[in-house]
């Protein structure tokens, strides 16, 4: 089913499985992955830099849209807590005129940026729903540990 969109939004909190999943669709279904994560690598180093981030989601947007337009299929890897964190991304696939769907990833794994727990747990407290209107459009995902 999730093939058969061209844009996959995934969403979910450190840890929950989004940029597995994201590979996986990447590998087994030609998806392109994006993910915000990707620009705070230095030397091969993960540095987060939150004067950054804003950037970097931007950045993520642009080559979702040139992707799209290509004719590419994207998946989207961030966290998405608040609703306008991922308005970008579905404005790039609306005006490519690409079918979108959100993916909620739910897992508890290791989380590989080592965010701290008062982070997570902060993310939790703004945590926003997806609205009424894209509730066809929601998949809950929960990978099984290997």
């Amino acid at each position: 089913m999730i093939e058969s969109f061209e844009c996959v939004i995934l969403r979910g909190l450190p840890g929950s499985g989004k940029s597995t999943f994201a590979k996986k669709l990447a590998m087994q279904h030609g998806f392109t992955h994006l993910e915000a994560d990707a620009h705070f690598y230095v030397g091969g180093e993960y540095r987060f830099d939150p004067a950054r981030a804003a950037d970097a989601h931007a950045l993520v947007a642009r080559d979702a849209l040139t992707a799209m337009l290509a004719g590419q299929r994207v998946v989207v890897a961030n966290t998405h807590v608040r609703l306008w964190e991922m308005a970008a991304i579905v404005g790039a696939a609306t005006l490519a005129q690409k079918r979108f769907c959100f993916v909620e990833c739910v897992g508890e794994f290791r989380n590989v940026h080592a965010v701290p727990s008062e982070v997570i747990e902060g993310m939790k407290i703004r945590w926003e729903a997806l609205p009424e209107a894209f509730a066809s459009l929601v998949l809950r995902v929960e990978l099984a540990k290997v």
